[in-house]
């Protein structure tokens, strides 16, 4: 099959907030600019799931707030100059997203993404739609269904991305600078509430290009996650009624057994990841069920309850099953403050970069950030455009992908696992090794029992597309897996949303420090470097 050939000024890897923000923001300078999405633009991203919330300055919560908030959660580990840039360019966002027909209502702590009455739409669906319109109604050239295998580096600089369309057409993009906003890797764990294909592509596409990752094994949990058989993983976010309960499997009242408070909704922003850890541990020795039984009927018009009526399933009528699970990945691709990376002519936003969560997240933060840095690194690529001309591949490198892409469509006789049962190991070996709670001996039992699965991955020889597509997931999740095994098992302390049981105690004489990944010859290499700025 024939090699097709594209090319652009500016390239988005992703169509989430950040990719979108990114696209707009390069569009404006009248570039080419192409968006590339693994389905379709938009709308099957971590994005359109979220709860709407952006962490900003407003009348009630001042930029000292927002930045001290923002420190004090990330426990020391954040890039300063990365936060100080979120909390002084938030405002002008709300601005931003106004204009684009996204209407915001002020809260506590920033805004939110505003609702009809009565709608029970997922806030980031009624965010992204009129982004994913505006895509639509631009010059930008959207490009769906095409999965990146690989960013291609010549001469030390970023010029282009290698990929497969979904019904196997092998492609190469030629681009003057590209932006990266491919979002994390929650979708490796067996317990998660991101989209099933959150599987740390954009990890895997930066340490193959030569970059280095930082953090990777602060992954935030989230404790109220549906847990129902046959029921999608779905978040219940705050606020709870007053009459929700959390019961044991004997019906029993597990906040007041535990001593956590009997309000749900303080505990969920002061005490988030000790409930996760908490809950985790009690789940051991029992069933978890949230109860809404005793909510009365006019509260179940109002979000989230209203979208939980329209299932099927009795979330009125008995207690479900809950767990914690995981929500969101702090680590990533090292940015400066306008969305650059170490490599020349790449760029990065949004979930897949380092440095403004440090340990942890403040909850609004992830889609400011996304939205703050998409624009930012959408500036920055079109600054990079205007100051060089479009290179052309070498033809060495042009022959070197037909031959890969030929490679990967090539069969191979044998027997061999099905990716698909692979993919459900790794995602039970992330949850059961590095789940909320770690320590230094499952950590070791995990990377024994990840080498074994590697093995076989490398004997996967993709018989069908679907195949091949998964084999690169299984690559990419078990890449970024061992990163955060490898870095959970170094770091001997606990911190943020990391929790260590035989090392429980933060420990900022010899842990402020930042972990850095990258990949030497193939192997993953770690070290720590102080923390520079606090």
């Amino acid at each position: 099959m024939s090699m097709e050939e594209l090319s652009t000024d500016i390239l988005v890897i992703g169509s989430g907030l950040a990719g979108i923000m990114a696209a707009i923001e390069a569009e404006k300078t009248g570039l080419q600019v192409a968006i590339v999405g693994k389905f379709a633009i938009g709308m099957g991203t971590n994005s359109a799931m979220a709860n709407g919330a952006f962490t900003v300055a407003n009348s009630r919560f001042s930029r000292e707030d927002h930045l001290r908030a923002t420190l004090e959660t990330g426990r020391g580990l954040s890039n300063s100059r990365m936060v100080h840039t979120l909390v002084e360019k938030g405002p002008d966002l709300i601005v931003t997203l106004e204009k684009q027909g996204i209407p915001m209502v002020e809260g506590k702590m920033g805004f939110w993404v505003d609702r009809p009455e009565g709608s029970a739409q997922i806030p980031g669906v009624l965010l992204m739609k009129p982004l994913r319109e505006r895509v639509i109604r631009s010059s930008i050239k959207p490009i769906p269904g095409l999965v990146i295998f690989d960013l291609v580096v010549e001469e030390g600089e970023a010029r282009g991305v290698f990929g497969f369309f979904r019904d196997g057409r092998p492609c190469l993009i030629k681009s003057r600078a590209t932006v990266l906003a491919t979002g994390g890797g929650g979708a490796i764990y067996l317990r998660n509430d991101n989209q099933k294909s959150i599987l740390g592509d954009g990890y895997s596409l930066a340490l193959k290009a030569g970059l280095s990752l930082c953090d990777l094994e602060f992954v935030q949990f989230y404790p109220f996650v549906i847990a129902e058989p046959r029921l999608h993983t779905f978040i219940l976010y705050p606020p709870y009624p007053n009459e929700t309960r959390v019961l044991d499997e004997r019906g029993e009242d597990l906040l007041e057994r535990l001593n956590l408070g009997d309000d749900l909704n303080r505990a969920i922003i002061t005490r988030r990841d000790s409930l996760s850890f908490t809950l985790f541990e009690a789940s051991r020795n029992g069933d978890i069920y949230f109860d809404l039984t005793r909510v009365p009927e006019e509260k179940w018009s109002q979000y989230p309850l209203n979208f939980l009526r329209r299932s099927k399933f009795p979330f009125r009528d008995r207690p479900f099953l809950v767990l914690p699970a995981v929500h969101f990945c702090m680590g990533g691709v090292e940015i400066d403050e306008n969305g650059r990376t170490a490599l020349p002519g790449l760029y990065a936003a949004g979930e897949v970069v380092w440095g403004v969560h440090g340990a942890n997240r403040l909850g609004g933060n992830a889609l400011t950030e996304c939205a703050v840095f998409g624009i930012l690194a959408g500036q920055s690529a079109a600054d990079h455009v205007r100051e060089r001309e479009l290179v052309p591949f070498l033809e060495t490198s042009k022959r070197r992908w037909e031959k890969k892409a030929g490679g990967y469509l090539k069969k191979k006789r044998g027997a061999f696992d099905h990716p698909t049962d692979i993919l459900r190991e790794l995602k039970n070996l992330a949850w059961k090794y590095t789940g909320p709670i770690r320590e230094g001996s499952s950590l070791k039992e995990g990377l024994e029992r990840l080498a074994s699965i590697e093995k076989r991955i490398e004997k996967v020889y993709p018989d069908t597309l679907k195949n091949l597509f998964r084999k690169k997931e299984l690559e990419n999740a078990a890449l970024l897996l061992k990163a955060i095994l490898n870095g959970s098992l170094a770091r001997k302390e606990s911190r943020g949303s990391f929790f260590r049981r035989d090392f429980p105690d933060q420990n900022d004489r010899e842990w402020l420090k930042n972990t850095c990944y990258c990949l030497e010859k193939g192997d993953l290499q770690i070290i720590h470097r102080p923390v520079l700025e606090t």
